[in-house]
């Protein structure tokens, strides 16, 4: 089974650690999308970045159902901080903008959804009727009569003949086609923090939320932190009933006995500079700070104390926005993912110092880096080899996959690609282009199968695999003795 959503997802589990004690997990995942901004009347490429994380933080006393005295709780989670920060290290960024984040502020329980629904469906229908009918009918008919009138003889003669003929010819054609396509994805967060709060800020300078957890029954850790003289939570005496009365130590909230398991949501609205040709990649900062409380009683005194422990950092992997945003290619669509290398349709145009270069399709389902061309796709290998990786997603492990490259050389001399799938390098293949461009153009077609599964073909191959696949194209002159030429004009995968 794949999940959709799993395409644009970058996900990390990680250890909390805070001065060398695990204290729990926090599973993170981060979702991209792309984006066309067309607000005032705009086009502003731009993605979509959602964060959640998910905090579980288990009370490190295991709960004993046995009855007996009780005089002390320790170590009980009590109170969190967690924050949530965009960086940018290769300063790829225009602006971020914080779009929402959950939850905000509540103390009672909070739940999420996200519920999409698409659908696709083809049928093509045709009917053709064609016929002809002839009928023909002949009669004939004739009558006689002979008789006496006296002496005289009478008599009569008649005689008839009727003739006719129909020919019908008829023919109909009807021809009809329905296109629905759709998609279904839903999504839900929920969770219950009866007893304890949540309070949500931002920073106005760099649009990062933080979140504050803490229990506020039947002692108000965020309110109530203040220290006495000696160290100890100085709490008010309405608390510290609730606490103890004299007789029984009362335990914390359950959340703060068994442990908590909360989830932060935040999304961005991230634009990043125009003409990035390498990679636009950003990261995440995550920072948590963890308070642990206990209340004991000795000698009839009840004492009540918070440890925190020392903030815990966390920076993510970089996420490549375009590589994560990118769609999968629909084994069902009707034209393969196609990248026309058209000078204003370019990320990043190539330079004439063989430059790197980016180009993603309008369907957003095929991405084009590389470097090595002198111009708009035309190199004449001044500048060393020409690369070329090509990104795209696969969700279908059956249909055919082949990839049409219109290209020719510029002179006589051939050159050769070198093909490397999925980072396969023990396994390259090569072609070679030995064609200069023709006015028909159909000597200027190469086709790589990439997936054949016909198994009596000597074209029988698999170099795919589900989700994200890579291909790297190298192009290299056959001979230095005499100049060389390239030029490729488009890119079709399907």
């Amino acid at each position: 089974m794949l999940i959709s959503r799993d395409l644009h997802t970058q996900v990390e589990y990680v250890p909390i650690v805070s001065s060398g004690m695990t204290l729990g997990e926090t599973i993170i995942q981060y979702e991209i999308q792309a984006y066309t901004d067309t607000r005032n009347l705009g086009d502003t490429k731009a993605y979509i970045v959602t964060c959640t994380q998910r905090l579980m933080l288990p009370n490190p006393n295991v709960y004993d159902p046995k009855a007996g005295p009780t005089t002390n709780f320790l170590n009980y989670p009590g109170l969190i901080t967690n924050s949530i920060r965009i960086t940018d290290p290769n300063k790829v960024i225009q602006s971020q903008r914080l779009l929402d984040y959950t939850p905000r502020t509540l103390n009672t329980a909070v739940s999420t959804s996200n519920n999409v629904s698409l659908s696709q469906n083809s049928s093509v229908s045709q009917q053709s009727t064609t016929g002809s009918s002839t009928a023909q009918t002949n009669s004939y008919g004739g009558s006689v009569s002979l008789g006496f009138f006296g002496d005289l003889p009478t008599g009569d003669v008649s005689a008839n003949y009727q003739y006719s003929s129909t020919t019908e010819q008829s023919r109909s054609h009807s021809t009809g086609s329905a296109i629905d396509r759709g998609t279904q994805l839903s999504n839900s967060n929920a969770m219950t923090i009866k007893d304890w709060g949540s309070y949500g800020s931002i920073d106005a300078l760099d649009q990062s939320p933080t979140w504050v957890w803490g229990q506020e029954f039947p002692w108000n850790i965020i309110r109530f932190k203040g220290t006495d003289g000696n160290g100890n939570i100085a709490l008010p005496e309405f608390v510290r009933v609730q606490l103890y009365d004299g007789n029984i130590v009362y335990p914390p909230s359950e959340l703060s006995l068994f442990g908590v398991d909360f989830v932060s949501k935040a999304t961005w609205l991230v634009t990043p500079i125009p003409g990035q040709a390498g990679a636009e990649t950003i990261a995440f900062e995550h920072t948590l700070i963890y308070g642990a409380a206990s209340h004991s009683v000795s000698n009839k005194v009840l004492t009540a104390n918070l440890t925190t422990y020392l903030p815990i950092t966390h920076t993510s992997a970089s996420l490549d926005l375009a590589v994560l945003a990118l769609d999968p290619i629909q084994p069902d669509r009707t034209s393969p993912a196609v990248v026309g290398f058209v000078p204003n349709q370019f990320d990043a145009p190539p330079t004439s110092a063989g430059g790197a270069f980016a180009i993603t399709a309008d369907t957003n389902d095929l991405l084009v880096r590389g470097s090595g061309f002198n111009t708009i796709m035309s190199t004449d290998f001044t500048t060393g080899a020409v690369t070329m990786t090509l990104s795209f997603k696969i969700i279908d492990p059956i249909h055919n996959v082949s990839l049409s490259i219109k290209h020719w050389i510029r002179t006589a001399n051939p050159v050769q690609l070198s093909f490397v799938v999925n980072g396969n390098t023990a396994s390259p293949f090569v072609r070679f282009v030995d064609t200069p461009e023709t006015g028909s153009g159909g000597d200027n077609i190469m086709v790589v199968a990439l997936r054949n599964k016909d198994f009596t073909s000597v074209d029988y191959c698999d170099y795919l695999q589900m989700g994200l696949n890579t291909v790297t194209i190298t192009v290299t002159a056959v001979t230095t003795a005499t100049p060389s030429g390239y030029q490729v004009m488009a890119l079709a995968l399907g």
